[in-house]
């Protein structure tokens, strides 16, 4: 019995002697590591009398309409300035604006150092308009305009390239990583108002890959399904009656399919990629269908099988040039 009670006192004995030592390192993970929290330094701000120094920093983007050029950005916005006089940053967005009230949100300012401050979270809707010139494989750009109200006291607006930037988690499906320029310039309007304005604009550029299947993938099987007509019989009025079904409901779905894209892309003022591969494909259908009723219309005139099959022949020579020609002269002109 008095064995068990040393035993019982020497397991005691260790068990407090664990906590002991454990209790330091519980209560130094517990502290939080306040220098992870410091404040980042002050960037390097022109030092010069109405100047204003900006900064944006991109989180995400959120709700892109290709159609109507509308899309959402979750941003920073921020501004450095030296110049006593200066009392705050009144800007406003000049694309768009702030998704609801209150999305345009000062964070943290500091108005009464040498170098004075203002950061903002904004979350706006923004527009721009597309022009899809190289629809499927195009570029946008999705500016960010900004504008200083000066209220008639010349102030310049210079951008803090360093702390200017895009976040590593911004995505925007089916389009390539962002890229983007900065742009300084001067808005003058009546009775001598001049603001200085901060654009922000950001190109991306849609997949290859995703843009192919989706727009110039099916068409070039259409094509596929219209040229293998060409190996039909054209003195066989089963293979006629074939021959022309299956070319004319293949031009029937390239039709439809022109009109099912069209609701997709915005207004253009020029002819795009899209339509000039999709004009040539037309043609190349349409050539086809012609082939075919010139080639069964001799064959019942003539009964001559040579003469039929040299018009085939000739036909689908016909039929590719032709819309490579025209694809070639309408993307010269483009």
């Amino acid at each position: 019995m008095r064995i068990w009670r040393n035993f019982m006192g020497i397991r005691l004995l260790v068990f407090l002697v664990l906590i002991l030592a454990f209790m330091p390192a519980c209560t130094q993970a517990a502290v939080p590591n306040l220098s992870a929290y410091a404040p980042a330094p002050v960037p390097d701000v022109i030092r010069e009398n109405n100047t204003i120094s900006v900064g944006i920093h991109l989180i995400d983007m959120y709700n892109f309409e290709y159609k109507t050029g509308r899309y959402t950005y979750d941003m920073y916005v921020f501004f450095f300035w030296t110049d006593p006089n200066i009392t705050t940053a009144d800007w406003y967005l000049m694309n768009g604006y702030p998704t609801y009230p209150g999305a345009k949100l000062l964070v943290d300012a500091d108005r009464n150092s040498t170098v004075k401050w203002e950061l903002y979270r904004v979350r706006a809707d923004l527009n721009a308009p597309i022009e899809p010139t190289n629809y499927p494989f195009d570029r946008v750009s999705l500016p960010v305009s900004i504008e200083l109200l000066t209220h008639k006291c010349p102030t310049n607006l210079v951008w803090l390239d360093k702390e200017t930037g895009i976040d590593s988690g911004f995505s925007n499906v089916g389009w390539s990583r962002p890229l983007y320029r900065l742009n300084n310039s001067v808005s003058y309007y009546p009775l001598g108002i001049v603001s200085p304005r901060g654009d922000m604009i950001i190109v991306m550029d849609r997949y290859p890959f995703g843009a192919f299947m989706k727009t110039i993938f099916l068409p070039l099987v259409f094509c596929f399904v219209a040229a293998v007509c060409f190996l039909f019989r054209m003195h066989d009025t089963a293979a006629f009656t074939l021959r022309v079904g299956i070319i004319t409901s293949m031009l029937v779905s390239a039709v439809l399919f022109i009109f099912a894209e069209q609701g997709e892309i915005p207004p253009v003022s020029q002819i795009t990629l899209f339509h000039t591969f999709m004009a040539s494909t037309i043609c190349f259908l349409a050539l086809g269908l012609v082939t075919t009723v010139v080639g069964y219309v001799t064959w019942m005139r003539t009964s001559n099988k040579e003469y039929v099959d040299r018009i085939n022949r000739a036909g689908f020579v016909v039929s590719v040039t032709i819309p490579l020609l025209l694809f070639w002269l309408l993307f010269g002109l483009k």
